[in-house]
């Protein structure tokens, strides 16, 4: 058993006890929720809060990292806060020198808007919870019998409670991970896959390795420019693949202790403006540059749009759904720098030909 397992154990007996926790609540009748005057209050406030901070990729982003100082034992906020990082770097490759030209215009607001919808949609599902979190924290009480004001699959309701009795990070960050996930694909990517996934194109983009979620860190103090690890993210259109894949980068985030710290530091000292450049400004600009790449800035690529109001429909309706997802994923920490350059390079004289075409 490595370190990893040994901090955050969980045994066959912790197994039963959460899935007959589960077991019950999905078996549950649905009472409304009956709330007295504080507790309406609150809900008010974290629904205000929530819409203020769902404004862009931007502030989603910003958020997630400042929960997450607060209450580092929430591990999944720091890793939304990094593939949100990742998700608005997607956003502005539509209007990048490398990428934009491989693509049409009318492909590129349609990938925008997915993006945009997919990232606005899982915070507006994950703040309330992690503002619930909060208060139960300030207040030494449990808040997540509020969890159906959000809209918040009742799924995460035991979740959370056996969170605040034990503390397993790991277990929570993987709840997290799959919920979140089978959100997603229940109310946005089981209508609009078909019509975007199975695009040529974007099939191009996950064989050139355009779909990398990347986390910048330093070997050691001296290190001039990031280095990146992460993963290439295949079969986005499967929700399993996508949920092994918030696994693996979990893994990558909080079992390499070595980079962890680096990664940490990176997010905190590095503004996300989602140009490539707040990374790698050595071979990124987010104005046109001669001698760099163009990643612009999100605030200059897209216009701000209405995040959705709220999640329409709850996936958890059969224990099997979830079934496994306390199982942790492990990945192999790869340096994927020299492999990332690559890529760039092999799509040069593409884009050049593609610039072209569509002039």
């Amino acid at each position: 058993m490595n370190r990893f397992e040994k901090r955050y154990k969980f045994d066959d007996e912790d197994k039963e006890n959460l899935y007959s926790i589960l077991h019950n609540q999905l078996n549950a009748d649905q009472m409304p929720l009956i709330t007295d005057g504080d507790e309406r209050k609150l809900i008010q406030r974290i629904k205000s809060e929530t819409a203020l901070n769902n404004k862009s990729n931007l502030t989603r982003t910003q958020s997630y990292l400042a929960f997450h100082c607060q209450y580092p034992e929430v591990h999944w906020a720091l890793l939304a806060h990094l593939v949100s990082r990742n998700g608005g770097y997607s956003m502005t490759d539509l209007k990048s020198s490398y990428i934009g030209p491989l693509l049409h215009p009318n492909e590129k607001n349609e990938l925008f808007h997915l993006l945009e919808l997919i990232n606005a949609a899982i915070f507006l599902d994950a703040y309330p919870q992690l503002l619930l979190y909060e208060e139960s924290k300030k207040k030494n009480r449990n808040f997540f019998h509020l969890l159906p004001a959000f809209r918040v699959s009742a799924f995460m309701k035991p979740i959370w409670s056996w969170f605040l009795q034990t503390g397993n990070s790991a277990v929570l960050t993987m709840a997290l991970i799959t919920n979140e996930q089978s959100m997603i694909e229940e109310n946005i990517l089981s209508d609009q896959t078909a019509s975007i996934f199975t695009n040529l194109k974007f099939s191009f983009q996950e064989k050139w390795g355009l779909t990398n979620i990347l986390f910048p860190y330093k070997k050691h103090h001296k290190q001039k420019q990031n280095s990146v690890a992460g993963l290439t993210v295949t079969g986005f259109q499967s929700l399993p693949e996508r949920i092994k894949t918030g696994k693996k980068l979990y893994y990558l985030l909080f079992h390499h202790r070595k980079i962890h710290e680096s990664i940490l530091a990176f997010c905190k000292s590095s503004a996300h403006t989602a140009s490539r450049s707040d990374y790698w400004p050595h071979l990124f600009s987010a104005s046109p540059d001669p001698f760099k790449l163009t990643s612009p800035y999100l605030a200059d690529a897209w216009p701000i749009i209405p995040a959705p109001e709220c999640i329409k429909k709850d996936w958890f309706v059969k224990l099997g759904n979830p079934d496994g997802f306390e199982l942790p994923e492990t990945e192999k920490l790869q340096d994927l720098t020299n492999k990332v350059m690559a890529d760039l390079l092999k799509l040069a004289p593409i884009s050049a030909i593609s610039k072209k075409l569509f002039r």
